[in-house]
C-alpha cells in the first residue's frame, strides 16, 4: 500500500499583451517554475518511493494559454527529460521539474502539485 508522505504545490502567473501587428512580441514561454525536490528525506533508489506532479488551468483571460511540464530530472538517466509537447502529468523517480506557462494577448494563471508517495 502507498502512502502519500509529502506533497507541495503552487501558482504560474502569465501575461502577454501585443500592441497589434509589430509586437511587441514575448518569448515563448511567458513565464517558467523550477522545482527541486530537495529537503526532505527521500528513501534510496532503486524503489520504495515515486513522485508525481500534476499542472492544470485555474484562470484564462486571454485569447491563448497553455501551462505544462517542460522537462523533469530523474534519478540516475543523466540530463533532465525534456517534453515536446508539454506533459500535464509525471510520474516516476523525480528530483526536479520545469513548468513552462504562456498566455497569448492576456493573461492565465496554472497550478503545479507534486506529491511524494512511499510503499
Amino acid at each position: 500500500m502507498s502512502t502519500l508522505s509529502w506533497e507541495q504545490g503552487g501558482v504560474v502567473n502569465a501575461s502577454h499583451s501585443g500592441a497589434g501587428f509589430g509586437g511587441p512580441y514575448g518569448v515563448y514561454p511567458s513565464e517558467t517554475v523550477n522545482i527541486r525536490i530537495d529537503k526532505i528525506a527521500i528513501p534510496p533508489p532503486p524503489d520504495g518511493w515515486s513522485v508525481t506532479i500534476h499542472v492544470g488551468l485555474a484562470r484564462v483571460d486571454a485569447e491563448a494559454a497553455e501551462i505544462g511540464i517542460m522537462s523533469v530530472t530523474k534519478v540516475g538517466l543523466g540530463p533532465d527529460l525534456t517534453f515536446d509537447p508539454w506533459e500535464t502529468a509525471a510520474y516516476g523517480q523525480i528530483l526536479g521539474f520545469t513548468v513552462g506557462a504562456d498566455a497569448r494577448n492576456g493573461a492565465m494563471r496554472g497550478w503545479w502539485l507534486w506529491q511524494l508517495w512511499e510503499w
